[in-house]
């Protein structure tokens, strides 16, 4: 892992990895969660990755790639705790894959250059066919959101919590926010991220290519840049009593998400105890929730834990009969409570350290997810997959225990069945 600075508010990151017949590519580009700009910026990657100038249309760009052996373009955009993470990522063979060694990387990044440099515009506006495709793609994604009540639950619940702080909103912003943009303003978006974003470049691969760094330095020159000062995420003081909401819906089955809020951020060096935490809570089958909430009591179809290391919250997820919603909440807690007093076992604790070892080493199986993993993480705490591992191995009870102790109950959300879905 080896990260170089390339220019002002710019990063490049190798990670070199001789496992794959691939090389990952990806821009990462850093800016500040604001209600005023989630939408534009959310949307802003699947405009520029589906075409560019040079490649205007869906033919020309796919063409481009049959002829690049393959190569893919994909986008994504996210949330990080009180900063917003948009990105543009390439897959394309190692040169050495190809007949006459051909600059396949090369080429696949200068094609992801174009599209983040020079896309297809019309005038000081994106094309208009472009822009409306990609928004109805987005409203059509916030739309089926309500088909998995699962996901759905865990938005909503998050909305409720975050009430008033964009970290509440959908990551693509809200449908009425998406609605209202046009391809105007996206452009103007598009201006303000090159000149305010901090970037990250990411290669993952054998070798790192010649210039390729240099070839993004290059399109981030032509900008006047003012880099935004990224915010440090602002924890959410617990609720004294926990606010609850509830909303009918046409469901046979309820679901209920226990929103956990911490008494502030942990550091960084805290972060393994956090996973091993929640993990052991309600992670794996040997876990509290599984294993009393679900096996021995069989108060809830699912009951899972995961813990938000940037945002530092705690979200229970369940499916629950109506009828055992209060009862399932009210076990939920005092698995908390007896895990905060230390009530649980080492062979538990060793369990929960080996499952969440063996899932991290998932990551090295997958350029993709090694990307996202390295993304996700600030300068601070860019540790590797293993380094990480290692950390989770020395967790001791004291430290799980601690973690616990910082969490409590802040907002309670439930599905429940109107009169159609109790039919």
């Amino acid at each position: 892992m080896q990260l170089t600075p390339i220019a002002n508010g710019i990063d490049g990151l190798f990670i070199q990895n001789t496992r794959f017949s691939t090389t990952h590519i990806s821009v990462n580009l850093y800016l500040p969660l604001q209600q005023s700009t989630l939408a534009a910026n959310a949307l802003l990657p699947f405009v520029l990755t589906s075409c560019c100038a040079a490649y205007p249309d869906y033919s020309a760009l796919n063409l481009r790639l049959c002829e690049l052996y393959g190569a893919e373009i994909g986008a994504a955009a996210e949330k990080v705790g009180d900063r917003q993470l948009l990105r543009l990522f390439s897959f394309s063979l190692n040169n050495n894959q190809t007949p006459e060694n051909c600059p396949v990387v090369q080429q696949a990044a200068e094609l992801l250059g174009q599209m983040l440099f020079e896309p297809a515009l019309n005038g000081n506006a994106f094309c208009a066919n472009d822009f409306a495709r990609e928004r109805r793609l987005t409203l059509e994604k916030i739309e089926g959101l309500a088909n998995d009540k699962r996901a759905y639950a865990i938005a909503e619940a998050l909305k409720h919590m975050y009430q008033g702080d964009p970290f509440g909103e959908y990551k693509t912003g809200s449908a009425q926010a998406v609605q209202a943009l046009t391809a105007q303003q996206l452009f103007l978006a598009w201006q303000a991220v090159l000149s305010g974003a901090r970037v990250r470049i990411q290669v993952i691969g054998p070798a790192l290519p010649s210039g390729l760094f240099e070839r993004f330095a290059k399109g981030f020159a032509a900008v006047e840049r003012r880099v935004l000062p990224l915010p440090q995420t602002a924890p959410k003081a617990p609720n004294k009593t926990p606010a609850r909401f509830t909303k009918e819906m046409a469901v046979t089955q309820g679901k209920l998400v226990l929103g956990f809020a911490a008494n502030g951020l942990l550091p960084a060096v805290q972060h393994a105890a956090i996973s091993v935490f929640s993990d052991l809570f309600g992670g794996g089958p040997y876990s509290a929730l599984f294993t009393n909430v679900r096996e021995k009591l069989s108060l809830c179809y699912y009951c899972a834990a995961r813990a938000n290391r940037a945002k530092g919250y705690l979200l229970v997820d369940s499916g629950v009969e109506p009828q055992n919603a209060e009862r399932a909440e009210q076990e939920i807690c005092r698995q908390l409570a007896q895990i905060q007093q230390g009530e649980f076992n080492n062979e538990v604790l060793a369990a929960s350290k080996r499952s969440l070892q063996d899932s991290i080493a998932c990551f090295e199986d997958s350029e993709a997810a090694l990307d996202s993993w390295y993304s996700l993480l600030t300068e601070e705490q860019l540790l590797s997959p293993a380094e990480f591992a290692a950390q989770i191995g020395s967790v001791t009870r004291e430290q799980v225990i601690a973690v616990a102790n910082t969490y409590r109950l802040d907002t309670v959300f439930s599905i429940l069945p109107n009169k159609e879905g109790a039919q």
